[in-house]
């Protein structure tokens, strides 16, 4: 699925709902509404990236990798492999102050990927990327697409549109649409329909 919304609409909170990290509904108040909808997942088959990559930048992607690798029950994984897969090219030793934004964005997702989990979360992938760099993480989500269930938090119509998941528009804690739209036009004008109630 790909979550839409305006900023605060429960995106990232829907996403620490399905990850398992608010133990009793009374957590958050829109928690009651998304537990209507849908359930926690089983966090051993999710591998999650998050919004803002907070790295150890003195640490290289190698680092990284040894280091969840217990934490995914990755007892074995193939580096090289992983980052070709995800586009990451760069000596795995180099330091993370010296990757690009997208590249950091691509060490993520190779992290979400240790242990081949069934379903991938992945929180505003393409958030604060050039275009030429939104279009390669978009290239690269539609590749992942075809062995992985894909949710992802987006603000961008033309990622949500070009995944071609179903699409959940949320407005403050509210799940307002779900499901397809037949043309990017209809999809425009559902999203705009629901604005937030205050704009900052």
């Amino acid at each position: 699925m790909t979550l839409l919304g305006h900023n605060g609409a429960g995106k990232s909170t829907l996403i620490g709902y399905l990850l398992g990290f608010y133990n009793r509904l009374d957590q958050h108040p829109f928690l009651p509404h998304f537990s209507e909808k849908i359930a926690p997942l089983d966090r051993h088959q999710v591998g999650y990236a998050p919004e803002a990559p907070y790295l150890d930048e003195s640490a290289s992607a190698l680092d990284y990798l040894r280091l969840m690798a217990p934490l995914k029950r990755a007892d074995r994984f193939d580096s090289a492999a992983l980052f070709e897969q995800v586009g990451l090219i760069v000596d795995p030793k180099k330091p993370i102050a010296k990757y690009s934004k997208g590249m950091k964005q691509r060490l993520l997702i190779a992290l979400a990927l240790l242990g081949s989990p069934c379903t991938l979360i992945l929180d505003e992938p393409t958030g604060g990327l050039d275009p030429f760099g939104h279009r390669q993480i978009g290239d690269l989500l539609l590749k992942l697409k075809a062995h992985h269930r894909l949710i992802v938090s987006t603000h961008s119509l033309d990622l949500a549109w070009a995944l071609e998941n179903p699409i959940w528009i949320l407005k403050e804690g509210q799940i307002v649409h779900q499901g397809a739209f037949k043309s990017r036009e209809a999809l425009e004008a559902c999203f705009f329909a629901h604005p937030p109630a205050r704009i900052d």
